[in-house]
C-alpha cells in the first residue's frame, strides 16, 4: 500500500509498505478522503510544533479488526480521531484531555495519508472511532476535526457571549470560525486577511467587515464599525504580527484567542502596560477532545454548519505533494486527499 511521509530530506515522500494487520483491540481503517491541514505544512517546512506524522483530518471504511476490537463493524463508516486523552488524570477530569501528557503519545499508523491505517486500542477503546451517518459524505466528514478544534476554541474564549468578533486569517480554520461565530448569533464579525481572494471567499459566507492588513488605512477603516473594538479576536494563523495586532485591536474586557499554532520558535512583543490596562484575557486552544468532535459530527450531520464551499482542490493520494503545494498557495481555500 501506500504511505506518505515527510522525508528526512525535506518535504514528503510517497512510500509502498505492506498493508498493517491489526493486532488485539486495533481497527484497520481504508482511507476515504483526508484533509490538509496548516499544521501538515508546517510539519513538511520543519516549522511544525506537534508531531512529524501528518495526516489527521481523515474518514474511511474499517477494513479489519483487530481481536477483541468490539462494538464496531468491518465497512462501516467512520471519522477515527489521532488523539485521546487518558480520561482518569487531573487534567481529563477537569475537562481539559487535550492537555493530558498521553494526548499526543497515541497517533494512527503510520498516518492519516495511507491507503490503510491502524487505530490504536487507546484510541479505540477510549472513544476516539465515531460511525458517520449515511447522511454525511466523506468529504465533509473530513471537517469534523478541524471543525472539533473550533468548537473547543471558541468555548475556551467563551464567543457565544460576544457581541462583536474579528478574525484575523482568512484561511480554512479562520472560515470555519466565522460559520461559528454566526450560527452563535455574533452579531458584527470580521476577518482580515492579506489575500485578497480570501477577503473575497469571507464576505461570500457573511463576513461583515473585512481589511487587508497590508493595505495602507484599511485596517483603521474596517475597526472604525466596531464600537471601542470588538469584544472578541480570533487569531486563526500563527502569525506573529497579527497577535501582536490583535492585543491592540481587541475591546477594553475583550478576549484574545490564540487559535492558529505558531511556528517553531516564534516570539512576539506584547505592550503589557496597555494590555493590563485593557483588562483583556488572552486565551490559548489546543486540538480537541472527543465531547467536541462528537459536537462537530452533530452540527455535520444536522446541516447546520456548511463546509463543502470551502473545498476548493481534490487530490488522489498518490499527488499528496501537489496538493500540499497548491495548500500553500492563495488561490486554495480546502485541499482534500480522496482515495
Amino acid at each position: 500500500m501506500k504511505a506518505v511521509l515527510i522525508d528526512s530530506a525535506g518535504g514528503l515522500k510517497i512510500v509502498e509498505m505492506e498493508r498493517p494487520r491489526p493486532r488485539e483491540g486495533e481497527v484497520l481503517v481504508k482511507l476515504r478522503c483526508c484533509g490538509i491541514c496548516g499544521t501538515d505544512l508546517e510539519k513538511v517546512h520543519g516549522e511544525g510544533i506537534t508531531s512529524g506524522i501528518v495526516g489527521h483530518e481523515e474518514v474511511g471504511e474499517i477494513a479489519e479488526l483487530g481481536p477483541g476490537a468490539r462494538d464496531l463493524t468491518v465497512g462501516e463508516r467512520v471519522f477515527a480521531h489521532h488523539h485521546v486523552g487518558c480520561g482518569e488524570c487531573r487534567l481529563c477530569r477537569k475537562g481539559k484531555s487535550t492537555l493530558c501528557a498521553e494526548y499526543s503519545r497515541h497517533n494512527l499508523v503510520p498516518c492519516g495519508l495511507a491507503e490503510y491505517f491502524i487505530v490504536p486500542k487507546y484510541n479505540v477503546d477510549r472513544g476516539a472511532v465515531l460511525r458517520l451517518p449515511d447522511s454525511l459524505g466523506f468529504e465533509e466528514a473530513s471537517f469534523i476535526e478541524p471543525l472539533a478544534c473550533c468548537i473547543m476554541g471558541l468555548e475556551q474564549a467563551e464567543a457565544r457571549g460576544a457581541a462583536s468578533a474579528m478574525i484575523y486569517g482568512a484561511g480554512p480554520v479562520g472560515l470555519t470560525h466565522l460559520k461559528l461565530l454566526r450560527s452563535y448569533g455574533v452579531g458584527t464579525v470580521g476577518i482580515a486577511d492579506v489575500s485578497e481572494h480570501r477577503i473575497s471567499l469571507a464576505r461570500q459566507m457573511g463576513a461583515r467587515i473585512t481589511f487587508n492588513p497590508a493595505k495602507e488605512g484599511d485596517r483603521e477603516r474596517a475597526l472604525a464599525a466596531f464600537d471601542g473594538g470588538p469584544e472578541l479576536v480570533v487569531l486563526a494563523t500563527g502569525s506573529s504580527t497579527a497577535f501582536e495586532e490583535a492585543l491592540t485591536t481587541v475591546a477594553r474586557g475583550g478576549t484574545v484567542l490564540l487559535f492558529g499554532v505558531p511556528r517553531k520558535g516564534a516570539t512576539a512583543r506584547m505592550e503589557l502596560d496597555r494590555f493590563f490596562l485593557k483588562s483583556a484575557r488572552l486565551v490559548t486552544s489546543y486540538a480537541a477532545s472527543e465531547r467536541e468532535t462528537s459536537a462537530a459530527l452533530a452540527l455535520l450531520a444536522e446541516r447546520r454548519i456548511e463546509v463543502s464551499d470551502m473545498i476548493t482542490h481534490r487530490f488522489p493520494l498518490e499527488r499528496t505533494p501537489e496538493a500540499f503545494e497548491a495548500a500553500s498557495q492563495q488561490q486554495c481555500m480546502k485541499a482534500l486527499i480522496t482515495n
